[in-house]
């Protein structure tokens, strides 16, 4: 093989091989779940709420006041 083939190899292994190291690393420093690489792992559960107990009436729209009646425009 040719050192043109070697070099290719190493370019295209490259930003692989710095994840792999960037992820050892900072497992070695005690840092957990970082998703540098994605670990094959189940996600957390999540917990069903019935949303009928969380459903609450809306408020009345609040009315409105006029603005052409003489009596409101007197008071502003």
């Amino acid at each position: 093989m040719f050192v043109h083939e070697f070099a290719l190899l190493v370019a295209a292994s490259s930003p692989l091989a710095v994840l792999c190291s960037i992820h050892a690393g900072l497992l070695a420093a005690g840092e957990r779940e970082t998703l540098i690489i994605p670990v094959v792992r189940e996600y957390p559960r999540i917990e069903v709420v019935d949303t009928e107990e969380l459903a609450t009436p809306a408020p009345a729209p609040a009315p409105t006041i006029p603005q052409n009646q003489p009596e409101f425009a007197l008071a502003a």
